[in-house]
């Protein structure tokens, strides 16, 4: 009996042998299926079934002005968001979400492959932004219909008055592929892309937070895990007043032009106007085409910051830096005499003052209360000007003044060899007269020209105009201060400085005065006027319209025994600077003293 079954059991032995043979074959061919053959697609099956992050975007610091009152803001709003990589069936989730938000599946699909090349895998692809609570709502509602399908919390940025101080506060805008490469971060990330939005973008940023969900294997959401608060960007106040910066706009109105008010003892920028302007609303979401196409051809070039970008010949305001070489070096004195007829000749030219009838016999003070060509013609050709436009360039004009907005230009201050090198030409008697009236080949900003007559108001020193006065971090409440940046101090004999600075008292205040629309009772003003052509009149009087006319310039302080406040207003083709520009500086002046100095009678 015993040897029947150990008979038995040899003869199945190779039945076994040949079974545990099989399922170690068929053991080791199902491993190396599940392993290389379907390897990535169990490796993304796993990978889906687990934790996944869903940014939130921190709120964007708040801009302020000097008072504390909102310049540009936040508001909550929500996005709809896309991972295709966590849609078994991606068109069927297209075609579902297309029918729940009123979105074109084709536009869907674009989106999506627009992405792709930039993208990292499981990041959201924005399908909607903005969208409606309604169809937030009902998102939400059907979560497990649409596996892949989120919705992000976003902080949209408005601008609540518009065009109002554009040019400074700028605008953001979705990150550019250069910038996203450069700093490693996602596809859709809104960052400042002009203006102080764009200067102190990693001050207002603040850094995103995340919202942890659980997914399972369909990409349809199990659980949320818990949420990463965002930090908020750090608040910052600028030196604007609000008050000041809307007088400056509704004065200048729809002309074109430019308004720049600051504080001459620290060089704080009160008010910085650039008209027209644009609705900074238009870019955080990405511009519409047609916008763009607008004000890209909009030929008064409303993204033109002409406070700072434009210059311009800088008119009879530039016979205050001839006053100070003339007098400082001695070769004006206060009691030489010229007489006006209405014009000069230099050789076979005649070179006329804006006063047909001619202003009669002057002296300095007269002169400059007066405006009168002819006596600068001479006093400019005595002096010579190389050293004029030492003078200038120590009063900074000639190079930015260094404001934290982009795209500064620096003018220009000619000499005698820059002509010879640009030109080709020798410097011309005529190159004096022209260039001592500010006509000829001198281009000066409406900055500029503010802090130079800022310069002249607290006795020659020369601040860096600024906009951030304070930052406040919204989560420690610590607040830095920002000092006054003093850039150096222009050396002029005291008793030339005075002079100038009665002649500028004399321009708003005496008779025979060009600037008599910017006297106000609140304070003494002083201030020059100053009429740049744009073309040469070819028949002495003619009336000019439109862009042929001149442009009319006025700089000026108050009150003039102890300034606050310099201002440079600069109106596009609007005649007479004391007739166009002279009354924006006394709206500016009106509102800053009323609200923030002490009113000084005259």
């Amino acid at each position: 009996m015993q040897q029947d079954t150990s008979v038995d059991i040899q003869r199945r032995l190779p039945f076994l042998a040949a079974f545990v043979i099989v399922f170690t074959v068929v053991l080791f061919v199902r491993l190396w299926f599940l392993q290389v053959v379907k390897g990535d697609y169990y490796y993304d099956l796993a990978e889906n079934n687990r934790i996944r992050p869903v940014k939130i975007g921190p709120p964007r610091g708040i801009i302020y002005d000097r008072k504390g009152r909102p310049f540009v803001e936040n508001v909550l709003v929500f996005d709809i968001a896309l991972v295709p990589e966590d849609a078994q069936d991606l068109g069927a989730t297209i075609k579902k979400l297309s029918s729940l938000i009123k979105v074109k599946e084709e536009s869907i699909r674009t989106a999506l492959a627009d992405a792709a090349p930039i993208r990292a895998k499981y990041e959201p692809v924005k399908i909607k932004e903005e969208a409606p609570w309604e169809e937030v709502a009902v998102v939400e509602a059907h979560q497990e219909d649409l596996p892949g399908v989120i919705v992000e919390p976003e902080h949209r940025r408005h601008y609540p008055y518009g065009g109002l101080a554009s040019h400074q506060m700028g605008y953001i805008g979705k990150i550019s592929p250069a910038q996203r490469k450069q700093e490693q971060t996602a596809i859709g990330l809104l960052v400042g892309q002009g203006g102080l939005e764009k200067t102190y973008d990693k001050l207002l940023r603040g850094v995103s937070g995340r919202r942890m969900i659980q997914v399972n294997a369909a990409g349809m959401k199990v659980k949320d895990l818990g949420i990463e608060d965002p930090k908020p960007g750090t608040d910052i106040y600028l030196t604007i007043d609000l008050d000041v910066q809307q007088a400056a706009e509704e004065a200048l109105g729809a002309r074109a032009g430019a308004v720049v008010a600051m504080d001459p003892g620290t060089g704080e920028i009160i008010a910085l106007t650039s008209h027209p302007n644009y609705d900074p609303n238009l870019f955080p979401r990405g511009i519409a085409p047609k916008d763009w196409v607008r004000l890209s051809n909009d030929p008064s070039h409303p993204l033109y910051n002409r406070a700072i970008q434009s210059v311009y010949p800088p008119g009879s305001t530039f016979k205050v830096i001839v006053s100070l070489a003339g007098l400082d070096s001695g070769l004006i004195k206060l009691d030489d005499k010229v007489t006006c007829t209405g014009s000069i000749k230099s050789g076979k030219k005649s070179f006329r003052c804006w006063k047909k009838a001619g202003h009669g016999t002057l002296t300095f003070h007269r002169g400059l209360v007066e405006s009168c060509d002819v006596y600068f013609y001479t006093m400019g050709d005595r002096i010579g000007f190389d050293r004029v436009a030492q003078y200038a360039r120590n009063m900074g004009l000639g190079s930015i003044t260094g404001v934290p907005l982009t795209d500064e230009k620096a003018g220009l201050i000619p000499t005698v060899a820059w002509k010879k090198e640009k030109v080709g030409e020798p410097w011309y008697p005529a190159d004096n007269y022209m260039n001592s009236i500010g006509q000829g080949f001198v281009l000066v900003s409406p900055i500029q020209a503010c802090q130079m007559i800022g310069a002249i108001a607290n006795g020659g020193l020369f601040y860096k105009p600024y906009l951030l006065k304070q930052t406040r971090n919204r989560e420690t409440g610590v607040v830095k201060k920002t000092r006054p940046d003093r850039k150096g101090r222009i050396i002029l004999d005291s008793a030339a400085l005075e002079e100038v600075r009665k002649a500028l008292f004399g321009v708003v205040n005496e008779p025979g005065g060009t600037a008599h629309g910017a006297a106000t009772p609140l304070a003494t003003v002083a201030g020059k006027t100053g009429t740049a052509q744009v073309i040469a009149q070819k028949i002495p009087g003619q009336k000019l319209f439109g862009k042929q006319q001149d442009h009319a310039w006025f700089i000026a302080y108050a009150p003039a025994e102890k300034p606050q406040i310099a201002v440079a207003v600069l109106v596009e083709h609007g005649g007479h600077g004391g007739a166009a520009a002279a009354p924006i500086a006394r709206k500016v002046i009106e509102e800053y003293l009323k609200n923030d100095g002490p009113p000084l009678g005259r």
